[in-house]
């Protein structure tokens, strides 16, 4: 694979915050970052989140979505289903949460229903953030291929191989190419069942719930 351009971002912390929130390990977190900068290269997402922005609650979902799908990954990774739900809170009376209007215009833009009855904020926020989720991890195969994204969810999550050259678990540089030195490895390689059905999840020929 060519090397790829690195791209310079910016993501206020407290924004970034309720996504890497569910993230154990601060080590780990620098995924979602990587991510953004590689859906800002495709022109999905801006390089700079700004909260006065009228996309912003976009945006904020969006991070989440990031968040909620490196999760799923690693619960699958070890064994678990997809079924987990996301646990981040988003709405609040000032930056960087967004209001119960901005939350509703977004769902009601995107098509988006709390299926529980009645209607709340938390369960808007839920289905929200599962959407996009499930609409980023469609897009990001669709520009990194199966093989890396998987590599860089595997990596980030603190399953670097041993034997897989030096490097970190969090990405040095902002480029699609970060985790390559740990592609060939992860995907070759003690090719585990969880691997396997992980794999066949993330691109979309497994349904785990």
């Amino acid at each position: 694979m060519q090397p790829t351009a690195t791209t310079a971002i910016s993501i206020p912390a407290d924004s970034l915050e309720p996504a890497q929130s569910l993230i154990d390990f601060q080590s780990n977190r620098s995924w979602i970052p990587w991510a953004w900068a590689v859906l800002a290269r495709a022109g999905e997402v801006p390089t700079a989140v700004i909260d006065e922005d009228v996309d912003y609650p976009s945006h904020l979902v969006t991070l989440a979505g990031l968040g909620h799908f490196f999760e799923r990954f690693q619960q699958i990774i070890a064994g678990g289903d997809a079924d987990l739900e996301p646990g981040i809170d988003l709405v609040g009376d000032v930056r960087p949460g967004i209001s119960t209007i901005e939350l509703a215009r977004y769902c009601e833009r995107e098509g988006i229903f709390d299926l529980r009855d009645p209607e709340t904020a938390a369960g808007l926020t839920l289905e929200a953030i599962k959407s996009r989720a499930t609409e980023l991890q469609r897009r990001l195969i669709e520009l990194l291929g199966g093989g890396r994204l998987f590599t860089s969810l595997y990596v980030a999550g603190g399953h670097a191989p041993d034997d897989a050259g030096s490097g970190e678990n969090s990405p040095a540089e902002l480029t699609d190419d970060a985790f390559d030195t740990y592609l060939d490895s992860v995907v070759n390689e003690h090719l585990t069942q969880n691997k396997q059905r992980t794999y066949a999840w993330l691109e979309g020929d497994l349904d785990l719930g």
